[in-house]
Parts: C-alpha cells; structure tokens; sequence
C-alpha cells in the first residue's frame, strides 16, 4: 500500500515516513497543501493522511478538491484541531477518518487498517484479494484459491503484484509502475518493472493460477484475472 503524508511539519512527515516504510507500506510526503493535491491527483495513491494546518492552501481545502473531482482515495486527517466543529466539517467534505495530535504510532496504524478494509471491497482478512489470487500483507505470500499453492515474494515483487491486484483489468504504464513501486525520485529504469514482471510471471505460474500479466505493446502491463 502506497500512503502520502501531507504535513507540513518536516520532524513529523519525517518520522512518519520511516515508520510507515518499516511497517512495509510505500510513503511519500508532502509539506504543503497545493503540493499534496498534485501528488493525490497522479492516482498513485492507497491511503493519504492530510494536515488541516497547511501552508498554501489548508487541509480542508485539499479534501474539498479530491472530493470534488470524484477522487475517492481514503483520507485520515492528522490535526492538532479536536473541537466537534472540526471533526464534523472534516467528514462532512469526505474524510473517512480522523486522529488528532499527540497521536500513538499503534493507533494510527490500526486506523490504517481499518480505513483500508473499509475502503476495499476485496479484502479478506486483511489480505487482497482478485480473481483466484489472495495476497497476504503479513507474510508477502501469494495464494491461489484454485489450486491451494502458494508462494513467498520478494518486497518489490510484493509491492508490485499489490500494484497490480488493486488495478486488475486496467492497464498501467512502465511509467505508472516506476514512480508507483519505486518512488519519484528513485533512478530505477523501466526494464525493473520487466525485470520484476518477469519474476512474477513464474510464480503466478507456480500457484496454478488462471489469472496473467500480459504485455501491452508500447505501453505497459495489465493483469488479467481469472474468475476464482
């Protein structure tokens, strides 16, 4: 899962991004308003956890935008503000949750949680699920209901079959996988996302499952999923 951090507190975004990054989720951070908005608009986002306070244009004002668009990535807002004002205007714009500062990592990280579940209609258990394929978060292992095998991936192959689980049947650019598993400012090339695609491939393959990843010539890459 891919979580952007809109925060302007730099110590903060920091912090959060390491532990997020240790717990295994992909984070990015951005430290005003308008810079988030951008980053929410390229799509490549799970989850976003947004700041009320923001230089530029605040909190509020990013999720009215998202919102307004028909962007409907989840949101958890981080705010020092803790008066039912707040909280209300907050979900009244579409914020799906809301924790107010000093906040617990363990809290935060079971909201993520369970804003996720709430927000994914393929989860079981906490795994993904697509087609004939289960994708367990805890132990990066790939199921096939078909068959019952199963295999251990890697963490870039984790973060790249979660990718693709979560957009079956849409096709995603080498660029899109890139900044998406990889990171914007990361110098990976698009012969990675072949690379790691290949890789998938055989273990796809391993668990007897009906579902593939198949080339789009000139473009990219799109999972398409056999019926469980």
């Amino acid at each position: 899962m891919k979580i952007l951090i809109i925060e302007d507190e730099e110590g903060l975004r920091e912090a959060l991004i390491r532990s997020l990054n240790g717990e295994g989720y992909l984070a990015d951070g951005a430290a005003d308003g308008e810079e988030g908005y951008s980053m929410i608009c390229t799509g490549l986002y799970d989850l976003v956890l947004l700041d009320i306070m923001l230089p530029v244009f605040d909190g509020m004002e990013v999720l009215r935008r998202i919102r307004s668009q028909g962007i409907d990535v989840p949101v958890i807002m981080l705010t020092a503000r803790s008066t039912v004002e707040d909280k209300v205007s907050g979900m009244d714009l579409g914020a799906d949750d809301y924790l107010t500062k000093p906040f617990a990592m363990p809290e935060l990280l079971a909201r993520i949680r369970m804003v996720s579940r709430r927000g994914s209609g393929g989860t079981v258990d906490n795994r993904l699920k697509t087609g004939d394929l289960i994708l367990d978060p805890q132990t990066y292992t790939l199921f096939c209901t078909g068959s019952d095998r199963s295999v251990r991936l890697g963490a870039k192959e984790y973060q790249l079959m979660e990718y693709f689980m979560r957009n079956a049947s849409q096709i995603l650019s080498r660029e899109q996988i890139t900044q998406r598993v990889w990171g914007y400012e990361s110098d990976a090339e698009y012969n990675n996302v072949d690379v790691y695609v290949s890789f998938l491939r055989k273990k796809i393959k391993f668990v007897q499952s009906g579902s593939k990843i198949s080339s789009v010539r000139g473009v990219g890459y799109e999972l398409e999923v056999s019926a469980t």
